[in-house]
């Protein structure tokens, strides 16, 4: 089983996000943590809350996961090659929540409540997300239908 990574979403504090950026995605220094910093004011605590717990899941059950670079795994059928947010209006949700997942081939899209995060936001983590994919190999587990291949290689 690959080794679960932990994913913290949180308000940058002053001065720790690059120039010119509202948010940044940093590895932790044992590999084991990702560090996700947005600009205050950029989103909602409870937004970043929601994602955090999301993403706790996501990846303690393995339906993430950092696979190695091989040449198998860069053509895995379920690696990941886009990322991405999407504002959504809040009808699109079920009471209370502020964040759906959803997955397609080769992709995957967090619909996002709109006034939770800025255009500006849902932009940069979508630059962001789909560079971190492509740089390394994330594989998704799915569900349903499939051949038994989401084994990594």
């Amino acid at each position: 089983m690959p080794k679960v990574i932990e994913v913290c979403f949180r308000f940058a504090q002053p001065g720790e996000l690059p120039a010119g950026r509202i948010a940044d995605i940093r590895p932790g220094p044992d590999g084991g943590t990702i560090h996700v910093l947005i600009e205050p004011g950029h989103a909602t605590q409870r937004l970043l809350d929601e994602f955090t717990a999301q993403q706790a899941s996501m990846m303690a059950t393995g339906q993430w996961y950092r696979a190695p670079d091989t040449p198998e795994n860069r053509i895995h059928h379920r690696r990941v090659l886009h990322a991405a947010w999407q504002l959504t209006p809040a009808e699109a949700f079920p009471t209370g929540s502020l964040l759906l997942s959803m997955e397609r081939p080769q992709r995957h899209v967090w619909l996002v409540h709109e006034g939770h995060a800025s255009p500006v936001l849902a932009a940069d983590m979508t630059w962001m997300l789909t560079k971190m994919v492509r740089n390394e190999i994330w594989i998704t587990r799915g569900t349903g239908g499939d051949t038994g291949q989401d084994a990594p290689g």
